[in-house]
């Protein structure tokens, strides 16, 4: 990363061991990615558009465009410090966090429960 060759894609690698190993859920790996100097938008293609091009199963998703599936998470990105941890319980700090604010499944809100 310090010489710009940053991942394609990512995920959260979801396991059964993922909540007490720093994982915590998606927008936390796009916040960590943040936390080492990636952009926003960088983050974002990576999770959407890089993502859904690497499997034929997902062609058609990560976009908006016209006709295509309306599954969209919404997300709210704040300032302050947070803490993030790796699989080894490593800590780093990082200035800014996505937080999921909604979802939207096939063009419908969902309820947050």
């Amino acid at each position: 990363m310090k010489t710009g060759f940053w991942p394609d894609t990512f995920s959260t690698d979801w396991n059964v061991n993922s909540r007490t190993t720093g994982v915590i859920d998606f927008p936390n790996c796009m916040s960590k990615l943040l936390s080492f100097g990636m952009t926003v938008p960088q983050a974002i293609a990576r999770a959407t558009t890089n993502a859904a091009r690497t499997f034929a199963v997902f062609r058609e998703r990560g976009t908006l465009n016209v006709g295509a599936v309306a599954d969209v998470a919404l997300l709210e990105l704040r300032d302050g410090d947070f803490e993030f941890l790796d699989n080894y319980n490593n800590k780093r700090t990082g200035n800014q966090r996505l937080f999921p604010s909604g979802t939207i499944l096939n063009g419908k809100q969902v309820q947050r429960s």
